[in-house]
């Protein structure tokens, strides 16, 4: 089995992240980091997070779309990872995971708010950081379909008036109840405290 582990040279982190896809010839994944980068950046600055981390997690999120999704629980165990039943049933939900893997291990990152939301990119979790949020929807509003996401003017309505958390509700709220596939507990736990959260400032 490949450990997708390898020494990159020196560059910018563009031009590594570009390698690294290159050398697995997903370089066509490329756009849709650069597109969830800048939104992530771009939404950072609106609300008072660091512009830099949140452009780096973004430029990150997916760079475990080089494993493939046959091989990611044999990826995943072979690090020693634990796996959920979820994750099992549909190995994909791996790849925010292994993603905050590759980045720690193969681009040497160390920022914990940077793997925080890189981990967390496609489920959310409970007791998000602003961090995990901002990534988290910008990764929804620059999803990487060709149609324009069915949520995205309801999300953006709820991001203008009220902030990252309920944009980040209206999403879970949204995908709950037209676009799951499997109900992972990470994502469960995050719309039910945010749920909560919402009804206490309602």
């Amino acid at each position: 089995m490949m450990t997708y582990m390898i020494d990159l040279p020196k560059g910018t982190i563009e031009e590594q992240v570009l390698m690294y896809l290159t050398k697995y010839d997903k370089q066509d994944t490329m756009p849709h980091l650069l597109e969830v980068a800048e939104e992530s950046e771009m939404l950072a600055k609106e609300f008072g997070i660091d512009p830099t981390v949140a452009y780096q997690a973004g430029l990150m999120h997916d760079i475990s779309v080089v494993i493939p999704n046959n091989q990611r629980v044999k990826f995943h165990e072979a690090l020693g990872q634990p796996i959920l039943p979820a994750e099992y049933q549909l190995p994909m939900l791996l790849h925010q995971q292994q993603s905050c893997l590759l980045a720690k291990r193969v681009f040497q990152i160390k920022d914990v708010q940077v793997l925080s939301a890189i981990a967390c990119h496609t489920t959310l979790k409970s007791q998000a950081t602003p961090m995990d949020y901002c990534l988290f929807i910008a990764d929804k509003i620059k999803w990487d379909r060709p149609a324009q996401p069915p949520y995205l003017k309801q999300v953006i309505a709820a991001l203008e008036q009220e902030g990252l958390a309920k944009s980040c509700y209206c999403y879970l709220e949204w995908l709950f109840q037209h676009d799951i596939q499997v109900v992972h507990p990470w994502a469960k736990a995050a719309l039910e405290q945010l749920r909560v959260i919402s009804q206490n400032e309602a």
